[in-house]
């Protein structure tokens, strides 16, 4: 029952378009520090009729979790109350110590979960995070609330010296400083360690609501500065909408892309992508509500090479990620973690070969999509290869059927399509992506 809940609010905050907020959800809190610390939450309250909300149900949680359970993250949220769910739940129990109350229902409209105590969750999936609301929650939002976007620029901090493939991800390597042998400038002056992106944020945004975040990158072309989406699926409206911009005319996602000359090509174990996602990234949690159990990325062409790079080595931080075309270098930073994956590639794409390959491709540095997916199915845990058929409504698609439900993995193929074309035989597969990810159950 507790899953079901969890998907119902997963589904309600990604897609409902303009939502207004319950307008009597009470605000989840310190009622978890009354009690004792072997205390529980009570039983959930009973549901309302449809836009009503049902009473929040629960009894007091107990103390404040010591130290040893600060970093909890398995107390389940409270229940969605609102239009579906109906009243609020108890909170969930973290590690040590109980989890508080969870909030009353709004009335009518997209309600508000129910939070937990200390390492509870608001109903959206969790991935092993110390708190489901980044630090940008009640704080003001930095930009237009609107379904416009506005441009940012950042400064990634260069590295001291070090020595690749040992220098840190939080800042930009020595080659790709500017002077190094794989620096790059844009026209309007950006460099990797002076970035711009842009962001969206839903109308229905609330700073104290955490909210799903979608980040997107396309592909070559796009030169700064950046105006709007970067890359975008349907029904990812309800989400915060991250546009990622390249320097050069491609993303330095590893090999010749990252490196000009294919000779420094080794310097890309520590390239400049990831450093500048994870400064975006962070710099989007500090300044928004951000539900951090709730981050995806996606790309075509070279922003699915950007997609499968942030799935692999910032997979951590990531609830999952989906591509269309692409691959993942041999020269690039190493994975970190599970993710669960959505990929679309096609036979006739000789730009972004489906493979695998017999012998390296130089150009790409890659032996092919297929070793990319393969890479994806041993580090999500999957046992196997058997496959089964994923959606009759997108049939070129299937899910392999030993991995973990949490890390799922679909393979799209097309057996004769073109390059970065989502739509084969009349079917918009990028329909497929946000159903997807609604469909994730909390993970670990």
């Amino acid at each position: 029952m507790a899953r079901f809940l969890l998907r119902s609010a997963l589904v309600l905050a990604l897609t409902a378009l303009s939502c207004a907020k319950g307008g009597s959800g009470e605000e989840p809190g310190a009622a978890g520090r009354a009690g004792a610390n072997t205390g529980s939450g009570g039983d959930a309250g009973a549901g309302g009729v449809e836009g009503s909300g049902g009473a929040a149900g629960g009894g007091p949680g107990g103390d404040v979790p010591d130290a040893a359970g600060a970093d909890s993250s398995i107390g389940g949220g409270g229940a969605t109350g609102g239009s579906i769910a109906g009243g609020g739940g108890a909170g969930g129990r973290g590690a040590a110590g109980s989890a508080g109350p969870g909030g009353a229902a709004g009335s009518g409209g997209m309600a508000t979960a129910g939070a937990g105590g200390l390492g509870g969750s608001s109903g959206l999936p969790a991935k092993g995070l110390t708190g489901m609301r980044s630090a940008g929650c009640t704080k003001s939002p930095v930009g237009a609330v609107s379904t416009s976007f506005t441009n940012h620029r950042i400064a990634i901090p260069a590295c001291a010296p070090c020595t690749v493939p040992n220098c840190p991800s939080n800042c930009v390597a020595p080659p790709f400083v500017p002077g190094g042998i794989n620096a790059q400038m844009a026209a309007n002056g950006e460099t990797f360690v002076d970035r711009e992106f842009t962001i969206e944020l839903p109308g229905s945004y609330d700073p104290d609501v955490p909210t799903a975040v979608f980040y997107g990158a396309d592909g070559c072309g796009p030169t700064p500065p950046l105006h709007g989406a970067a890359f975008s699926v349907p029904g990812e409206n309800a989400a915060i909408k991250i546009g990622l911009q390249q320097v050069g005319s491609c993303f330095a996602d590893g090999g010749v892309r990252c490196a000009p000359q294919i000779a420094n090509v080794g310097a890309c174990l520590n390239g400049p992508e990831i450093p500048y996602f994870l400064a975006v990234q962070a710099w989007v949690e500090a300044n928004f509500c951000v539900d951090r159990g709730a981050q995806f990325i996606g790309g075509g062409s070279s922003g699915a090479w950007e997609s499968l790079l942030v799935g692999c080595a910032a997979a951590t931080t990531m609830r999952g990620f989906y591509t269309l075309a692409g691959g993942l270098r041999e020269h690039r930073w190493a994975c970190n973690g599970p993710a669960a994956a959505f990929l679309i590639a096609s036979d006739a794409d000789t730009a972004n070969p489906v493979g695998p390959l017999a012998t390296l491709n130089v150009t790409e540095d890659t032996f092919g999509m297929a070793p990319a997916r393969d890479e994806i199915l041993a580090r999500n845990g999957c046992v196997g290869k058997a496959t089964a058929p994923f959606d009759p409504k997108f049939p070129s698609c299937v899910k392999y059927t030993g991995c973990p439900a949490t890390y799922p993995v679909v393979w799209c193929e097309f057996p004769g399509g073109s390059h970065d074309n989502p739509t084969f035989n009349n079917v918009n597969y990028l329909n497929a992506v946000v159903p997807f990810f609604m469909s994730l159950p909390p993970a670990p």
